[in-house]
């Protein structure tokens, strides 16, 4: 296991450099069979951190892509307008918001079969949060080697936990993509969620460090035709940009019959199961407090700013009537006068 027990995140504003391995990518396909794209990924920072999601709509016609981005963007709203929180509570409530969504527009008979799988990674300091509903997958790879975070949601998941089938069954069993669980399907939503905290090189000694960890979260799309050991040997020698092309071209080659996304975040150290030495929860807790003291006073500072400006609007809107009236006025006397001379 690459989490033994003991032992940028953000996308660049411009043109992403091909030859930069620390740059995060991310891509999306239609495929070669479908006629719409029913993926959706997004990058979203928020005051509780910056969240990498990759969804996977469901529902037909316009549902599925409808889904996706309904997800999306209702969490995109639940991150940005709330207040500062742990990532793993700021997480969770973004995507049981978005489910709430799709369980409404699911009300109309139109959109009744709408859902979306959900993988995401939530980074906040040290700490990483990585959450998911469905089959769509988190990764970890690691020194050329890669193992599989997520735990997916379908049926022929439960047959390999309960030993009726092997693993290498799974994807080539005929209920495959039979989903247990995605975001739209019921209210009452389970999430499965895990925290790790990312350690930099310099707190990894010697042997304990054997290059910085890469998170890859992808559809599956990509993994039905692209097997583990190709995902980890493209993610690891080549630049995330390109690496997310190849992976996309390879998954196409051998017919594409989906949908396929993948997104690959290169980590500045490892991910480890426990916090990295000298981690405070009480620390954490007074940064998100100063950073929500922080929003709170530059909102105040913005109305501030507001009402000044308007304040002088209308000043200056007044000054302009009045002159006006004392000009019209003014005029209207004149007049009078040369019509009582005559």
């Amino acid at each position: 296991m690459l989490l033994g027990d003991s032992d940028r995140l953000k996308p660049s504003d411009g043109e992403i450099d091909s030859g930069s391995f620390d740059v995060p990518a991310a891509i999306t396909d239609t495929g070669c069979e479908r006629d719409l794209n029913e993926d959706r990924y997004a990058v979203i920072e928020s005051h509780s951190g910056i969240a990498w999601l990759v969804c996977d709509g469901m529902g037909g016609s316009t549902g599925g892509e409808l889904a996706a981005q309904l997800a999306i963007d209702a969490m995109r709203r639940n991150l940005e307008n709330l207040p500062p929180r742990p990532p793993d509570a700021a997480l969770h409530s973004a995507i049981l918001e978005a489910n709430r969504i799709i369980v409404l527009r699911r009300q109309n008979q139109a959109f009744s079969q709408m859902g979306t799988t959900i993988v995401a990674a939530m980074f906040s300091g040290p700490e990483v949060v990585i959450s998911h509903v469905g089959d769509s997958r988190a990764y970890l790879v690691r020194d050329g080697a890669i193992e599989q975070l997520t735990t997916d949601h379908t049926y022929v998941q439960e047959l390999v936990d309960k030993g009726k089938i092997q693993p290498e069954e799974a994807l080539s069993h005929p209920q495959a993509h039979i989903l247990t669980r995605c975001i739209g399907s019921e209210p009452a939503l389970e999430i499965d969620s895990q925290k790790l905290w990312l350690w930099e090189k310099s707190l990894l000694q010697g042997d304990e460090y054997n290059g910085n960890d890469l998170l890859v979260l992808l559809t599956d799309g990509l993994y039905s035709l692209v097997n583990e050991g190709e995902i980890a040997n493209l993610v690891a020698q080549e630049t995330p940009q390109m690496a997310c092309a190849k992976l996309v071209e390879l998954a196409k080659s051998r017919g594409g019959y989906d949908n396929i996304s993948v997104a690959i975040v290169p980590l500045p150290g490892q991910l480890r199961k426990e916090p990295p030495p000298g981690f405070s929860e009480e620390k954490m807790l007074k940064m998100r407090r100063a950073k929500l003291l922080d929003a709170e006073e530059r909102s105040r500072s913005f109305w501030k700013t507001m009402v000044g400006v308007l304040f002088l609007s209308m000043l200056a809107a007044l000054v302009v009537i009045l002159g006006v009236t004392i000009t019209v006025s003014s005029g209207t006397k004149e007049g009078n006068g040369t019509v009582e001379k005559q």
